[in-house]
């Protein structure tokens, strides 16, 4: 009987050390953080952080906290994904550093923490007042909150190139309005125009807050939310509800249902924003974009045409009636080539729809001329997702496979709205 428990106390102990590398839990590496810390790196080198983040956490637990274990808990929960988590073990740290409290604050702002992530920017600011994107990013937080305190931010933030149309455009709202009840909707109009959504969250908020029953703050509120990818559809219900016969509400209905991928009540909704306002061409541009959705491409072309016209040939309705002629390509109207030529004379700057006009050319046969312009817009902007992408297809017709799949791989990796279609491709070519 003692010889059988021996053998097996043996047995035992051989599968506690061939354990040992991966569940650490030999009692020499329980006894000695400083080897289990060693563990941890190795297991980063590995690309294997949720093992690293186990040994720091045993670590934290048999000798407390330091900052050095709550900066590593939290990179490590970064890669991980969990960036709650790794907010919350950043914020173990009694007195972060500059480095550390500007990846707290952009953690904050990514989570919509806004007034940690101001806690945390002021903090910044005090300890690196020359730091421009915590200036930024603290005045377009408090440009609807606070105007006295955003304002000097942004001034500060206008002396860095690249903030400084932005942190400008946010400025002149603020001084003409400073005084005015409606300052929150007006600098969340202006910062939704400049695509900063999660800020002009934050004004449509405070908008909708401050005026209650308010229902184009509520609105906007709603598809600043669509635009981050989350759910604006109470915002917006509500906004209807308070004012059905409000153009804008309409508008902003019509906007979030094609975002929803509801083109038929994009349509309806739009086209009641009409019957108020015929005149605004914006609702135009956006109801032939309801029309493309649903693949009613004549429908299309009239009121993006409709829009151009009414809008006196304002550049911003050119470059969409000349990207949905580029876009189509293969399936141009008639006149669709001609207008297309027409629009770019007023569109010079443009490098997406020289790139489209680029594809529409290639498409209709004009392959020299066509693939030409497209490359002349990669020489002068090699990132641009459009050019990539119509690049791809050229090389892709010639048989360049290879080719195609890097430059695919390339659009898809970005943010574009050429990600998702490149993706498709690229699925389709590696099958």
């Amino acid at each position: 009987m003692r010889r059988a428990l021996r053998l097996l106390w043996i047995g035992l102990l051989l599968i506690l050390v061939s354990c040992a590398p991966d569940t650490l839990n030999s009692p020499l590496d329980a006894l000695n953080p400083q080897l289990l810390l060693e563990r941890v790196d190795t297991y980063r080198r590995l690309n294997r952080p949720v093992q690293a983040l186990h040994i720091v956490e045993l670590v934290a637990a048999h000798d407390g906290w330091t900052p050095d274990l709550a900066l590593l808990a939290g990179d490590l929960r970064r890669s991980t994904g969990d960036l709650d988590g790794a907010v919350a073990a950043w914020k173990l740290i009694p007195t972060p550093g500059e480095s550390t409290l500007r990846t707290l604050a952009q953690a904050q702002i990514e989570l919509g923490q806004w007034w940690d992530a101001e806690d945390s920017l002021t903090k910044l600011i005090a300890m690196a007042p020359d730091d421009r994107w915590a200036q930024l990013n603290y005045g377009l937080l408090m440009a609807s909150v606070n105007a006295q305190v955003a304002m000097p931010a942004l001034q500060a933030a206008s002396q860095d190139d690249a903030y400084r149309t932005l942190a400008n455009v946010v400025n002149d709202v603020l001084e003409r309005n400073v005084d005015q009840p409606l300052l929150p909707m007006r600098v969340g109009v202006v910062l939704a125009d400049q695509d900063q959504w999660a800020y002009a969250e934050v004004a449509f908020e405070r908008a909708a807050e401050l005026n209650e029953p308010y229902a184009e703050a509520l609105a906007y509120y709603g598809l600043a939310r669509d635009r981050q990818g989350k759910d604006g559809g109470q915002s917006i219900l509500r906004a209807v509800a308070l004012e059905p016969g409000n153009a804008r509400v309409r508008y902003l209905q019509g906007v979030h249902l094609r975002l929803a991928g509801d083109s038929t009540g994009a349509i309806d909704a739009l086209a009641q924003a009409i019957a108020v306002d015929p005149q605004n061409p914006a609702y135009y541009a956006e109801l032939a974009q309801a029309y493309r959705d649903s693949h009613e491409l004549e429908q299309a072309e009239r009121w993006f045409l409709t829009a151009v016209a009414l809008s006196n040939g304002d550049a911003r309705y050119q470059e969409m009636l000349a990207l949905f002629y580029a876009d189509e390509g293969g399936n141009l109207t008639a006149s669709g080539l001609q207008a297309l030529e027409q629009a770019m004379s007023a569109l010079p700057e443009s490098a997406d729809a020289r790139a489209g006009y680029g594809w529409a050319l290639y498409a209709a046969g004009e392959t020299e001329r066509g693939t030409a312009i497209i490359n002349e817009v990669l020489e002068s902007d090699a990132n641009n997702a459009r050019a990539l992408y119509y690049k791809a297809q050229i090389v892709l017709d010639a048989g360049d496979v290879d080719t195609a799949l890097g430059l695919l791989e390339q659009v898809a990796s970005g943010t574009s709205d050429f990600a998702a279609p490149a993706r498709a491709l690229l699925a389709d070519l590696q099958r």
